[in-house]
């Protein structure tokens, strides 16, 4: 009888399992992903830095363009001053299974660039200074996979389109690397693939349920 049993118990527990995966599929597609406040901060952040290095390397600020390289560590506490407050605000509030799951990735990318630009760093400091022009091209890659796992869960082509291009771009980072260009680049690129698709997001999540079906 117990072996009779188990089979149809394992069949149980797979359509059990295959139902959840399904509702989640159904819930991320009807629920806004709530993270773009957090793209906007970033990609708004850092590509301020990136731009004003650049410009104090065409020579737009005089004798002291050597004081915009001083734009990243300083955007760099503007963010964290700014997602500490999005946390702060955003604590406790109820969120969906897939909403958790896209944060849980969005948070791993995040602390994935803080280690890798923290080792860039420490290479760096160590005599080997051109590491450091490796930091935009993973950056961006991993924003690539960060839509492409939102893709997979919400379902949204625009962002299956958006890691895509992404990609595409990575090598043009490898062609700018040490030219300078690199900087200019980089600060269109956060602009395009956080900070607008950030706003497009948080306007989703403020747009009626009712308005989106």
């Amino acid at each position: 009888m117990s072996e009779t049993s188990q089979p149809s118990t394992s069949s149980a527990k797979v359509a059990e399992d295959l139902a959840f995966l399904r509702d989640l599929a159904e819930a991320a597609r009807n629920t806004p992903f709530r993270g773009g406040d957090y793209l906007i901060a970033a990609g708004g952040w850092f590509a301020l830095a990136s731009l004003v290095v650049w410009f104090g390397a065409q020579g737009v600020f005089g004798p002291s363009r050597s004081l915009a390289h001083f734009a990243f560590p300083i955007c760099g506490l503007g963010f964290a001053c700014t997602l500490a407050y999005l946390m702060r605000r955003d604590r406790g509030r109820v969120e969906t299974a897939a909403n958790r799951a896209l944060g849980m990735g969005w948070a791993a990318i995040g602390w994935s660039i803080f280690a890798f630009c923290a080792g860039a760093v420490v290479m760096a400091y160590r005599g080997q200074p051109f590491v450091l022009n490796t930091i935009t091209m993973f950056v961006v890659s991993v924003y690539g996979i960060g839509w492409a796992l939102a893709a997979t869960i919400t379902r949204q082509g625009w962002m299956s389109v958006t890691a895509f291009l992404i990609f595409l771009t990575v090598p043009v980072f490898g062609a700018l690397a040490g030219t300078g260009q690199e900087f200019l680049a980089y600060g269109i690129a956060l602009i395009l693939i956080a900070v607008l698709p950030g706003f497009r997001l948080r306007a989703a999540a403020h747009t009626p349920a009712t308005a989106r079906t």
